[in-house]
């Protein structure tokens, strides 16, 4: 396991330990001796309760870890469950449009058509020398 891994891991296990044993005996008992196991016992992240967890140093997959265990075991009706999965479905929706628009492979093959045009519309282009210049270079060739 790498190193980023298990530091996501101390992320999770000490926003679990702020939030109380209310939060963490709803966890399977074997989820949560995981995640104190695999943890990097060096690293000790520092949270306050005055602050939102997306204003404090954490990491975007432990955000996300604790969304899904909210999701999975905290979520107190059935209405709650369901607007939380279509929040995260909606999201994904979102950055499956950007990635598509950004990696559009129509797009994509148009670029690399248009700079080939470009290029070879740029090689057709034919240098002449001036006739100032030709007679410049012949009688220097003369002198070598």
């Amino acid at each position: 396991m790498n190193i980023k891994t298990k530091e996501i891991y101390s992320e999770v296990y000490q926003v679990l330990n702020l939030l109380g044993n209310e939060y963490i005996d709803r966890l399977p008992k074997s989820l949560f001796n995981m995640l104190e196991e695999k943890r990097n016992i060096n690293y000790e992240p520092k949270y306050t309760e005055d602050l939102p967890l997306n204003k404090q140093n954490i990491k975007k997959e432990t955000l996300s870890i604790i969304a899904l265990l909210h999701l999975n075991y905290w979520c107190e009706n059935v209405n709650e469950k369901k607007e939380l999965s279509q929040m995260f479905k909606n999201n994904e929706d979102r950055y499956q449009d950007e990635l598509r628009k950004k990696y559009d492979p129509d797009n994509i093959f148009k670029k690399h058509i248009q700079e080939k045009i470009i290029k070879n519309e740029i090689s057709l282009v034919e240098y002449k020398e001036s006739i100032f210049k030709r007679l410049i270079n012949k009688i220097k060739s003369l002198f070598i």
